[in-house]
């Protein structure tokens, strides 16, 4: 399933039963993303998250945590896949 597809099932699940402020998907000063997707009120909020960091290149990079609710990522221009790829990854072991 295509992420973006992964991302909107996601959502809409989640919106009918809490008061999270949903998915922020900005471009940054510095030619990259990042994500923060709000976990308040779902089953995910206080779940665990192990921080996620992959360099490649000066240009080619990300990094995903978890703080205070929330799912952060950050990275490089190319890398927005990526940064939603490990929230589907972490969302989809934790139904397990």
């Amino acid at each position: 399933m295509p992420i973006i597809e992964v991302l909107q099932e996601w959502y809409k699940n989640i919106s009918q039963n809490s008061m999270c402020m949903g998915i922020h998907i900005e471009t940054v000063d510095n030619s990259g993303w990042c994500v923060c997707i709000d976990l308040f009120e779902t089953a995910y909020e206080n779940r665990s998250f192990q921080t996620v960091y992959m360099r490649k290149s000066r240009s080619n990079w990300f990094k995903c945590t978890k703080k205070n609710g929330l799912f952060k990522g950050s990275g490089g221009v190319q890398n927005l896949e990526d940064i939603l790829k490990v929230f589907y990854c972490w969302i989809k072991a934790r139904k397990a």
